[in-house]
């Protein structure tokens, strides 16, 4: 699948209700086959930052997941380029954004009702998770198609 349709797919997936980890998860089920279904279901609980307490952005976590169900650590040294990778990862994505962190990428306080009304308001989630949604899964892409 090209890297646009699995953005496409990923953002649909969002917009219908799923979170950050598990759109960019649900946008690699073809590589990912039985696991799919799985790693849906355990990432339902990192939306938020993980369970909204704003830690790591779910689109990270997300790609995480994916990064690691598609290793082969049966491999030589496969953990230590699983853990490069998603260092690697983590430093593109801080780059592009300055923060790994939800509650600094989004700016509202998603456990204030008034913070997370005024998220809704302003689209916080279409317009700024749309994009770590999509930056992940063009660096994702990247890492999956350099792997041997």
């Amino acid at each position: 699948m090209k890297m646009e349709d699995r953005k496409k797919q990923a953002i649909e997936l969002f917009d219908n209700g799923y979170n950050c980890a598990q759109s960019v998860i649900g946008a690699y089920q073809d590589k990912l086959g039985k696991k799919a279904d799985v790693l849906m279901d355990m990432a339902t609980g990192f939306g938020g930052g993980m369970g909204r307490l704003q830690r790591t952005c779910g689109a990270v976590t997300g790609a995480f997941m994916v990064m690691s169900s598609l290793s082969d650590q049966s491999l030589p040294g496969a953990k230590e380029r699983l853990e490069s990778d998603i260092q690697a990862f983590a430093r593109r994505f801080r780059e592009q954004f300055g923060e790994l962190n939800c509650k600094a990428l989004l700016g509202y306080d998603l456990n204030s009702e008034g913070e997370l009304q005024k998220a809704h308001e302003q689209m916080a989630f279409d317009e700024r998770c749309s994009r770590f949604i999509e930056f992940a899964i063009e660096v994702l892409d990247e890492f999956l198609n350099e792997k041997p």
